[in-house]
């Protein structure tokens, strides 16, 4: 398969699994726990999530098909959440981004890599492709 075909698989299964999720809901008789600004809580998670991976190495992510995978996976976390915690969800939401942005910056900084930029490129591929392997000791 090429990668541009993993990509729309990726979306499809992904979209399919969230559309069953909010169609077929257990938490309720036709989704009653489903409020409006859930919707508006999700499209912030989005607006996070695209800014941390446009600005915090995203675009190193691969195989390039991961991406909506991660995304899809990241909304989905968050709608459950969303459903059976309400606003406490978005502990999550900006959390969980928050969280990795401040670990991308301190491990960043500690292999003297700029954080914004993600530059030397090699210097940061490299100490991705050794985290992948779980290798996590400075050299």
């Amino acid at each position: 398969m090429t990668g541009r075909t993993n990509i729309i698989t990726t979306i499809l299964f992904y979209g399919a699994l969230l559309t069953g999720l909010i169609l077929w809901a257990p938490w309720g008789d036709n989704g009653e726990n489903i409020r409006p600004y859930h919707f508006y809580y999700l499209l912030l998670a989005c607006i996070i999530w695209g800014f941390s991976y446009k600005y915090f190495g995203g675009r190193f992510v691969r195989p390039k098909w991961k991406i909506p995978g991660k995304l899809i996976g990241y909304l989905i976390i968050s709608f459950i959440l969303l459903i059976l915690i309400d606003h406490y969800a978005l502990l999550f939401i900006i959390g969980h981004q928050a969280l990795g942005g401040i670990g991308h910056y301190v491990i960043c900084k500690k292999h003297d890599i700029n954080f914004w930029t993600c530059e030397p490129e090699a210097k940061y591929l490299e100490l991705t492709e050794k985290w992948a392997k779980g290798n996590f000791k400075k050299e």
